[in-house]
């Protein structure tokens, strides 16, 4: 007799038919339930969830132009928070601002008060600080030295002045290239400083010198995953507008 046939009736071995068919579901509704814990994004903190039940967002500001520009009695400006503005409307959400220091508006998302922070910072400027987490790098910023004139495409700026407009802390990088930093747009200062989305406005051709790149991104708190998608597919919606938002919040 083979050992199959040695099987007695009814044993609930795994080649029972109807042991099989009481498995088979079991086992489908217990990978259903490893899913549904596993789901993923998830938030730690149910940032997503508390914002849409509140109907309301918290959102740290930190004065930086043309990102955010602030002015006494009047609400957030610039191009940061425009785009924070239309994101809550999206979610059909109301905004708390909160004006602080950079540091303060990064380091304050550690402690869960705090929806999101903005103020132009930089992939840089966010990951060294404990509890924050950047956005992917929606805009992708080049300060460069752009020349005006008939003779203007240098390719280095060895001893020539360079204009740099005074609210961009762009002078000591000049210096380091050579330049001659100077302060007035004047008649025959044919070199100058500038972010590379203000090229064309101020009428420029960008040489081969680049002072700076600069990765602009959100920041919210660490392991927010839900959150910081929903803003990451907003951003990427928006992506196209960039340029043109910070032209039109240019100082």
């Amino acid at each position: 007799m083979t050992p199959r046939e040695a099987t007695p009736h009814g044993a609930k071995g795994v080649d029972n038919p109807i042991s099989l068919k009481i498995l088979i579901p079991l086992a489908a509704l217990s990978l259903l339930a490893a899913c549904d814990d596993l789901r993923f994004p998830r938030d730690v903190e149910e940032t997503l969830e508390t914002v849409l039940s509140d109907q309301k967002m918290t959102v740290a500001i930190s004065e930086n132009p043309p990102w955010v520009v602030l002015a006494d009695g009047q609400p957030p400006q610039g191009v940061e928070a425009d785009l924070t503005r239309a994101f809550a409307e999206t979610l059909g959400v109301a905004i708390e601002w909160k004006h602080l220091g950079a540091f303060a508006a990064l380091e304050g998302l550690e402690k869960g008060d705090i929806d999101l922070a903005i103020g132009g910072f930089t992939r840089k400027d966010v990951t060294p600080v404990k509890g924050a987490a950047p956005s992917y790098a929606y805009f992708e910023e080049s300060f460069v030295i752009g020349s005006r004139g008939p003779d203007a495409l240098p390719d280095d700026i060895e001893g020539q002045r360079v204009f740099v407009p005074p609210h961009l802390p762009l002078a000591a990088l000049v210096e380091e290239k050579g330049g001659i930093p100077v302060d007035q747009w004047a008649e025959g200062l044919n070199l100058a400083a500038v972010p590379h989305w203000q090229l064309d406005e101020k009428d420029l051709t960008a040489t081969e010198t680049t002072l700076q790149r600069a990765q602009h991104v959100i920041a919210v708190q660490q392991g927010e995953n839900a959150w910081l998608m929903e803003i990451e597919g907003f951003l990427r919606d928006e992506a196209g507008t960039i340029g043109a938002r910070l032209r039109a919040s240019a100082p």
